[in-house]
C-alpha cells in the first residue's frame, strides 16, 4: 500500500511539471481514451484521477492538468466535473462539468445508446483551444463475440464543437476496445484505439485489484509533428463494490446452507420417534 502511495505521489508530481492541452477527459471509467462511449457509471460508483499530456518538443510548454470525478446515478445518468489547473500563476483556473445519460441498455441485439455534453462552462481560457465548451454528443457502443478475439466493443458517434474538424459544424468519432483479464496482471487491461473527430489515439489503462487505474496513451498518431503521450493515474470504487457484492453472496449461500444441515437432524429425529 505504502508503495502504490508513494508511486501515485511521484507520478502526480511529474503530471504538475510538464503537460500539454488535449480536447476533453481522457480515460474516463467509462470512456476511451478521448471519446466518450454508451456505457454510464453503475449507481454507486465513482472514480477521481489526474490526467495530462505531454507533448514530444525540444522545450516542454506549460499547459493545462486537470483534475477530475466522475460518478454514476440510477445505473442511467453519469455526472463528471473537472478541475483544470493552468500552469501560469496569472492565468485563471477553471471547472468544467460533464454530463452524460443512457438511453438504451445493451441487451441482445440492442446496443448501448448514451447521449451528453463535455466541458459545461463559460470559463474556458481562448488559450485552451481544445477545450471547447458545451460539446454535445450522441453515442452508440456493442460488444460483440468473434472468434479467438473473444469480446470486442466498437464505439460510433456524432458530436459538435470539440468533435469537429476545422470549421464544420458536426464531427464524427469511432473506436474499439478489448479488455483482457491475464492472470499475471493481477487486474484487467483494458486496450483502445479511436478516432476523436480530429485524430487518431490509442491507449492501454491497467485497473488493479484494488483499483488503482494507470493509463498511457499515444493522441494524433495521424500528424506525427502534433504527436501527444497521455497519461492518467486514477482510482475507482467499482472493484470494492465488486468484492462486497461477491461477499455478501457468499454468506448469503453460506447462510443457506447453514439453515438445510439445521433441517435434515430434525426431520431424522422425527423418523426415528415413530
Amino acid at each position: 500500500m505504502n508503495r502504490h502511495l508513494i508511486f501515485f505521489c511521484l507520478l502526480l508530481s511529474i503530471l504538475l511539471t510538464f503537460s500539454s492541452h488535449v480536447s476533453g477527459e481522457i480515460f474516463t471509467d467509462s470512456g476511451l481514451v478521448d471519446i466518450p462511449t454508451g456505457e454510464v457509471l453503475k449507481h454507486g460508483i465513482f472514480g477521481v484521477g489526474v490526467y495530462a499530456p505531454f507533448q514530444n518538443i525540444k522545450y516542454f510548454k506549460r499547459y493545462p492538468v486537470a483534475f477530475r470525478v466522475n460518478f454514476g446515478m440510477f445505473d442511467r445518468i453519469e455526472f463528471g466535473a473537472s478541475h483544470i489547473l493552468p500552469q501560469d500563476n496569472d492565468a485563471s483556473r477553471s471547472f468544467l462539468g460533464h454530463v452524460k445519460a443512457q438511453l438504451l441498455n445493451e441487451t441482445g441485439k440492442i446496443p448501448n445508446v448514451a447521449i451528453g455534453v463535455d466541458n459545461l462552462g463559460d470559463n474556458v481560457g481562448q488559450e485552451w483551444n481544445t477545450y471547447h465548451a458545451n460539446s454535445t454528443y450522441l453515442v452508440i457502443s456493442k460488444t460483440f463475440n468473434l472468434p479467438r478475439i473473444h469480446l470486442i466493443s466498437g464505439h460510433f458517434g456524432i458530436g459538435n464543437h470539440r468533435f469537429t474538424f476545422d470549421e464544420s459544424p458536426i464531427g464524427l468519432f469511432a473506436g474499439v476496445s478489448i479488455e483482457l483479464h491475464p492472470a499475471f496482471a493481477r487486474g484487467d487491461i483494458g486496450i483502445s484505439l479511436e478516432f476523436d473527430g480530429t485524430g487518431i489515439n490509442a491507449g492501454v489503462r491497467h485497473t488493479a485489484d484494488s483499483g488503482l487505474q494507470i493509463a498511457l496513451g499515444v493522441e494524433t498518431l495521424n500528424k506525427p509533428e502534433d504527436t501527444r503521450y497521455l497519461v492518467s493515474i486514477s482510482w475507482t470504487n467499482a472493484q470494492m463494490i465488486e468484492q462486497i457484492d461477491a461477499a455478501k453472496r457468499l454468506a448469503r449461500q453460506a447462510a443457506k446452507l447453514a439453515s438445510q444441515t439445521k433441517s435434515k437432524p430434525t426431520k431424522e429425529n422425527g423418523k426415528s420417534e415413530e
